[in-house]
């Protein structure tokens, strides 16, 4: 059984920021995407819509990490490999800055302030590495909806049909590992180009021992599945669950992979399946895998792989997803970790489902006889953050940052952490409100962050966090 281990710090809201839906860079416009999704938010589109983010990492210029700008990495667009084959993944370098002064002098500023788009990548393929064991290659190879995609045909883009990419571990601007939660697996890109760098590595199976046993994971989104005629004849989106179970691969959920991708400070990479529940024949473990990923060195001959099995991680009470990681700055072994459940689903009370949106920090290293992490530590609660200098001016000293996927952190040095939303666009009013209505209606849709400071050095590895 899970034990609430909740110990929450003293913080401050610094502020809230968006990055507004109906901001759309030229490398995203005049193109059709939505053809999948009966016409939901107006589609189909003629420009690739902000889907908000899956993960936010640090953006780094000549090697070094550049204060206040960030990798953010889509989502696979509209939710699954079944409506997402028009959607373009994509990574943003985005600068997110907010004011503020501890209200020194009285002075105020604006509740939201928009973060600021640098850059748009498309990732793409030029090199032809992403190819399954089955010949199967990606889907602007098979179809795209209509000559708008010529471009992205030509530069062979990857789309929500290919991956769904929901983790990003930065090593440099050059250089950085994904983690899709389709298969899963994990490959290589140039975050700055788009670039892929290497072939996707699939998800070894563990047995009863923490070993790797020589199969693999796979979801019925998996094109392995698919026979190369009815993915020509763009007829296979997912397979039936059972031809998973048929098969050679050990069933999981196709929204259930790399969810928490985090960077430590010995080079490895904490990679986090997702969840446990769903499709999945996981559920019986006793909270969810963490893989040690090595990154390899960017190129094709030397593509990222799994070196072990790290050990599960156990949810609290009534949460159950990993919403995203973050290395504590420095540490090899202690990471944060925000957990979420399906909250909100509607606005009336009694609720079908109540929050349980948590930070958390854990000890990697520190296993029990199950290989459980036990040395946990969870200090903010996504429902219950303090705005003592009232920052969005609302009289209110308590805020919440209400999203159903609060799927983005970072943890950006000793203080503070940077908290962002994936809005699942165009289904972006999960409250079931008349956002015209509310004097931050817009901002409630867009991509919203906040930044919470902790009032002591909480992350630096000095403090005591974890005695």
């Amino acid at each position: 059984m899970p034990t609430p281990s909740s110990e929450y710090q003293d913080h401050y809201l610094v502020g809230l920021l968006n990055y507004p839906n109906d901001n759309i860079p030229d490398i995203l416009d005049g193109v059709t995407s939505g053809t999948f999704i009966d016409g939901a938010g107006g589609a189909p589109f003629n420009y690739i819509p902000s889907v908000g983010f899956s993960d936010i990492e640090p953006f780094y210029a000549n090697g070094e990490k550049v204060r206040g700008e960030f990798f953010c990495l889509s989502d696979n667009g509209y939710g699954s490999s079944k409506n997402s084959a028009d959607y373009a993944l994509n990574i943003v370098h985005m600068k997110i800055q907010k004011p503020f002064t501890f209200r020194h002098g009285e002075g105020t500023f604006d509740a939201y302030t928009k973060t600021e788009n640098v850059g748009t990548a498309l990732i793409h393929d030029p090199d032809k590495l992403i190819r399954w064991e089955n010949g199967a290659d990606i889907q602007v190879e098979y179809d795209v909806p209509d000559n708008t995609w010529d471009e992205y045909k030509e530069l062979r883009v990857l789309t929500g049909r290919d991956f769904d990419v929901e983790g990003l571990a930065v090593i440099n601007e050059n250089f950085a590992i994904i983690g899709d939660e389709l298969m899963p697996a994990i490959f290589a890109v140039n975050p700055t180009t788009g670039v892929v760098l290497s072939p996707f590595v699939r998800t070894p199976d563990i047995d009863e021992n923490g070993e790797f046993n020589g199969k693999f994971l796979s979801t019925r989104g998996d094109k392995v599945h698919c026979s190369i005629s009815s993915l020509e004849a763009n007829d296979c989106m997912e397979v039936d669950s059972s031809v998973v179970d048929a098969s050679q691969f050990r069933k999981h959920d196709p929204s259930g992979g790399y969810e928490g991708f985090s960077l430590l400070a010995d080079g490895s990479i904490a990679a986090f399946v997702e969840k446990q529940s769903g499709d999945s024949t996981l559920g019986d473990e006793p909270g969810v895998r963490v893989y040690k990923v090595l990154p390899g060195d960017g190129t094709a001959k030397n593509p990222p792989k799994f070196d072990s099995f790290r050990g599960f991680y156990p949810f609290e009470l009534n949460a159950g997803n990993i919403a995203d990681v973050s290395a504590i700055p420095g540490s090899s072994n202690l990471v944060a970790v925000i957990e979420r459940n399906g909250f909100p689903n509607g606005h009336l009370f009694p609720a079908p489902t109540m929050p349980a949106n948590k930070l958390c920090v854990v000890d990697l290293t520190d296993l029990n006889e199950d290989m459980v992490m036990f040395n946990k530590k969870c200090i903010l609660n996504y429902h219950q953050v303090s705005d003592p200098w009232d920052v969005d001016g609302n009289g209110i000293f308590r805020y919440a940052q209400t999203q159903v996927t609060n799927e983005q952190v970072i943890v950006v040095d000793d203080y503070c952490i940077v908290a962002g939303t994936d809005t699942n666009f165009p289904w972006t009013n999960q409250f079931d409100v008349d956002t015209t209505a509310l004097p931050f209606g817009q901002e409630v849709t867009d991509t919203r962050f906040m930044i919470v400071c902790f009032t002591e050095p909480i992350f630096n590895l000095r403090y005591p966090l974890m005695d």
